[in-house]
């Protein structure tokens, strides 16, 4: 496991399992989840800007990294129990929480449940933000399952080489990060359909929302979904995709530092 000089790593016991964290950095709490087949190492180099000014907790979800992958606990119950237990089990007071993917969809459902909870949000392209899934949940766990068994069957090098849009180290870091998830991470899958902005009214804390640049009508589309959290702006990021730190880093810590700032 490579991880950067600086960082401690430890296992905080939550929700009847452990969940492998990465520390990093001084000032208030912030706590990050990454997206669905990555792992927390793969939020480089967000983490060590962050950690200019925050003490950066970055931990991997149940079947990702070095976290416990058990056969149960996938659906967003158990994902917010998690998150909440890291919260509780290392003693952090008011936290910041930043959940990109499926962590954004954790890091809202969290603060809308636990409104008390975060100091401030901020959601980088959460999931689950419109529609429906193209495959029902079974055909969509089939799918995830499979595809987890045949990544712990590719080497490292030949998975990177498949991010060929990534720069080296990053291609890298996915790779490995796709080769440690476990199988029953096709339970995310498997549960179902939560849409992430119907946590939206329900969460007090001021949030950032930053998503992936699109036409105007599905801009304005956002906006509007956006305007039902009580104290929260959505920045639709120029030339961005999915992965909005990735593609467009300075113009989304812009954002994001502004936002910070404030909080």
């Amino acid at each position: 496991m490579n991880v950067p000089d600086g960082w401690t790593t430890d296992t905080v016991h939550a929700n009847d399992i452990d969940l492998q964290y990465h520390r990093t950095g001084e000032g208030p709490p912030l706590v990050l989840a990454h997206g669905f087949y990555e792992n927390a190492r793969c939020r480089l180099p967000l983490v060590e800007d962050l950690a200019e000014d925050f003490d950066v907790v970055a931990y991997d979800a149940r079947g990702h990294g070095g976290s416990d992958g058990p056969d149960w606990g996938y659906g967003i119950d158990d994902r917010v129990a998690d998150l909440v237990g890291l919260v509780a089990g290392l003693d952090l007071d008011d936290p910041i929480l930043f959940g990109h993917s499926a962590g954004g969809s954790t890091v809202a459902w969290a603060a809308a449940r636990y409104p008390e909870l975060p100091r401030a949000v901020v959601l980088e392209d959460p999931d689950a933000w419109r529609g429906e899934p193209d495959m029902p949940p079974e055909e969509m766990a089939t799918f995830v399952r499979e595809r987890v068994e045949g990544l712990a069957e590719q080497s490292v090098a030949e998975i990177a080489a498949e991010h060929g849009e990534l720069a080296d180290e990053r291609a890298r870091r996915v790779a490995v990060a796709n080769r440690e998830c476990d199988p029953n991470i096709a339970g995310f899958a498997a549960a179902g359909f939560e849409p992430t902005p119907d946590a939206f009214p329900d969460i007090a804390a001021p949030t950032l929302v930053l998503k992936r640049d699109a036409d105007p009508e599905e801009r304005a589309d956002d906006l509007e979904i956006a305007d039902s959290l009580p104290d929260g702006r959505l920045v639709h990021i120029p030339d961005a995709g999915h992965h909005v730190f990735w593609d467009e880093h300075d113009a989304a810590w812009a954002e994001l530092r502004a936002f910070l700032y404030r909080v």
